[in-house]
């Protein structure tokens, strides 16, 4: 399973490809905060239920990426930031689905509310995340997880970003 990193740079590369240039900032309660943080932490979101016991289950799925399209919905009227927010949450289900799970029930439950069985794809893109941090071993095994998605998602990131501005600057140029 990717590291918090990978997960807050595949939030901003579908968040970013969906918006592009409609948006900077969305609102979230009496605040704006920037688009680009918003898919960050929405990307990492699903890992919320770490604190409440279990993992990769109800917030690893379907379902909850449509409530959080839902959610957004009722707080922003533009519908590219509700399908990017969906997005956004959604690829950290797509990317826990491609890793490596070494930690029972294997896989996401990626279908709830309309099928409670874990899935896993056969191709592991994604090295195993060590859970055992007293352990030098752990570090090392995580720096190299945390380096092997940098070169996976940071380009589409990067990329998302640079066309969302550019997408901007097409936007505001004044016509002739």
């Amino acid at each position: 399973m990717p590291t918090p990193i990978g997960h807050a740079l595949g939030g901003i590369a579908a968040g970013v490809f969906i918006v592009r240039g409609t948006t900077t900032d969305v609102p979230v309660g009496a605040r704006r905060i920037p688009v680009v943080l918003f898919f960050a932490l929405l990307g990492l979101l699903p890992d919320i239920d770490f604190l409440l016991g279990g993992h990769r289950g109800v917030t690893h799925s379907v379902g909850a990426t449509l409530t959080v399209g839902v959610l957004v919905a009722a707080v922003d009227r533009r519908p590219a930031v509700w399908l990017a927010a969906a997005a956004a949450y959604g690829s950290h289900v797509l990317l826990d689905w491609l890793g490596t799970d070494t930690i029972a029930p294997i896989g996401v439950m990626a279908f709830w509310p309309f099928d409670r069985t874990y899935y896993l794809s056969s191709y592991h893109w994604f090295l195993p995340v060590c859970r055992q941090y007293w352990l030098a071993d752990c570090w090392f095994r995580v720096a190299r997880a945390m380096w092997w998605e940098l070169l996976l998602l940071a380009p589409p990131a990067l990329a998302g970003l640079l066309l969302a501005r550019r997408s901007r600057s097409v936007d505001t140029t004044p016509d002739d």
